[in-house]
């Protein structure tokens, strides 16, 4: 064998290494999943914000919540069905809502806004807390089902839930710039 057909017999071989590499890595890419990382960007109960001047704030029962969602994923799309929002104070559920359905493309990064208005929240307790100069802490609770879009095709939807807990000082904000990852 000569030097001329080594090195031939070599560079297919390197050819054909190449050529099976890239559809098995691809592929193993796209079999592997996550679920989306979601956190609360922002969190403000106007009722509890003592620096403003109006007896209006505090009857506001509406608390607004943005999160973000993001998709890790490099090679799988995912479509939320409606994604459903719960707030608990002292172990009670008090606010609920949802942020409607939507389609998240391959490593892209949503934000989504809700306005809830809340029931049964012991205010006059936040309002002490607030008052002794302590947080309140609320639990947020995201819950979701979610279908991968694997090569253009949807597959079986999968239900996500995750929680975390934001505290809230007397200005209605969340005490932590930082943001709070849902786990």
């Amino acid at each position: 064998m000569s030097d001329g057909d080594a090195a031939a017999c070599c560079c297919c071989i390197w050819t054909c290494l190449i050529i099976l590499a890239l559809p098995i890595s691809l592929i193993s890419l796209s079999l592997k999943t996550h679920n989306p990382r979601i956190s609360v960007e922002d969190l403000y109960i106007p009722a509890i914000n003592v620096a403003a001047p109006s007896n209006a704030t505090r009857l506001n029962t509406f608390v607004f919540i943005d999160l973000r969602l993001k998709n890790a994923m490099p090679l799988n799309g995912l479509r939320y069905q409606v994604v459903n929002l719960t707030l608990s104070y002292g172990g009670a559920a008090v606010a609920e809502g949802a942020v409607a359905g939507f389609y998240q493309g391959m490593m892209k990064t949503a934000r989504k806004t809700a306005v809830l208005r809340t029931w049964g929240m012991p205010w006059e307790e936040a309002f002490d807390r607030i008052a002794r100069g302590l947080t309140v802490d609320v639990a947020v609770e995201v819950a979701m089902a979610v279908k991968l879009r694997r090569c253009g095709v949807y597959m079986k939807r999968k239900v996500v839930v995750v929680e975390g807990v934001v505290s809230v000082d007397g200005s209605g904000e969340e005490v932590d710039e930082k943001v709070v990852r849902l786990k």
